[in-house]
């Protein structure tokens, strides 16, 4: 897996890993279903910018886009076509979008989360152990444990 670190027991269908595939780590029992998608950008750093925790099953078409850090606890479930990511581009008026510096902040996703098909997390977010994330739901603001968000933006549906 071009310098992915693997540890064992993983179980890996087509994976793609367009660049830097030294940053991810996929602890043990980890499963990435056809066409998951991990995304490292930057320089070589001392730290994995992507981590997959024990026995963290991704469902296919999903994608994992890190500038800085995406760590993901052990037991989490992630359905398909979900989009996680830990940074945008800079949108300062009079500068092109695409010559702007990337801003990132760190996600992390807590142990035995289940995440739905199509949910989008975006940076800075953090979601708490046991917590449930509704299908098409959009996290822009950090979850709770036990929590149970869905909607446009995510808001709380209960616990």
């Amino acid at each position: 897996m071009l310098g992915m670190k693997i540890e064992r027991n993983c179980w890996v269908r087509k994976v793609e890993l367009p660049r830097n595939p030294w940053d991810i780590e996929l602890k043990r029992g980890a499963a990435l279903d056809d066409h998951v998608v991990l995304i490292s950008t930057g320089d070589r750093i001392d730290q994995k910018r992507i981590v997959i925790g024990e026995d963290v099953y991704i469902n296919r078409l999903t994608i994992i886009d890190a500038v800085s850090s995406i760590v993901i606890g052990a037991g989490t479930m992630i359905g398909p076509n979900c989009y996680i990511t830990d940074h945008d581009h800079g949108t300062e008026p009079g500068q092109l979008v695409k010559d702007q510096d990337l801003v990132s902040d760190p996600v992390s996703i807590g142990k035995n989360v289940w995440i739905g098909a199509g949910v989008s997390i975006l940076k800075g977010v953090t979601i708490g152990d046991n917590s449930v994330i509704g299908a098409g739901a959009v996290v822009t603001k950090s979850v709770p444990e036990d929590g149970r968000f869905a909607g446009i933006p995510a808001k709380q549906i209960g616990s």
